[in-house]
């Protein structure tokens, strides 16, 4: 039973993220490697994320959420070169999500398979699908944000992390879901 719970939550949690690069322009223009280097950036992000918590600030979700903004930003804007934007912004994505996933996920179904917390797993797993596509939100909103200037983009992101990071609900996955589909709804009209 364990086995089968441990290959539930990583079929849940991994298959959406290897169906985003199956189908989509990623696979044609084998963006493998931009993907690794998203996935290095974000290693290297949160080394950073530590070394700033750890020696100037109190961590706060507000300043953990603004570092990988900057680190998004960078290996979005400064790093890769590619013809699509599209490409791009869902290769940084993809990437940035699998780092997440493999780093804070998959240790934990590993060790944690037999014990009793089928719903925490199954939770947990349901909840990178969420960070998934606000990683798309936020790359998108940030390479919006660099191409034209306007101000707006950057003030939705500000919100959507004020919003996710209120202290009461901020455990909630239903509201992380809801104001995620939102940021969605909201990037969807922006970008296009």
């Amino acid at each position: 039973m364990t086995f089968y719970h441990f290959i539930n939550c990583v079929l849940l949690t991994f298959a959406p993220l290897v169906l985003l690069y199956k189908f989509t322009p990623l696979s044609e223009y084998g963006s493998v490697w931009r993907c690794g280097g998203a996935l290095c950036g974000y290693l290297l992000t949160q080394m950073g994320k530590l070394l700033v918590i750890a020696s100037i600030m109190t961590p706060t979700a507000i300043w953990d959420n603004l570092i990988d903004c900057c680190g998004l930003y960078y290996f979005l804007v400064k790093q890769q070169k590619a013809s699509l934007a599209q490409v791009k912004i869902l290769s940084v994505a993809l990437g940035w999500s699998l780092g997440e996933s493999v780093l804070t996920r998959l240790i934990d179904f590993y060790m944690n398979a037999r014990s009793m917390h089928y719903w925490k797993h199954i939770l947990n797993a349901g909840e990178s699908n969420v960070f998934l596509l606000q990683n798309i939100c936020v790359c998108s909103l940030l390479w919006q944000w660099n191409r034209t200037g306007t101000k707006l983009s950057f003030l939705i992101l500000l919100a959507y992390f004020a919003a996710v990071n209120v202290n009461f609900i901020a455990a909630s996955l239903l509201w992380k879901g809801g104001a995620t589909l939102a940021l969605a709804v909201t990037t969807l009209f922006l970008v296009s």
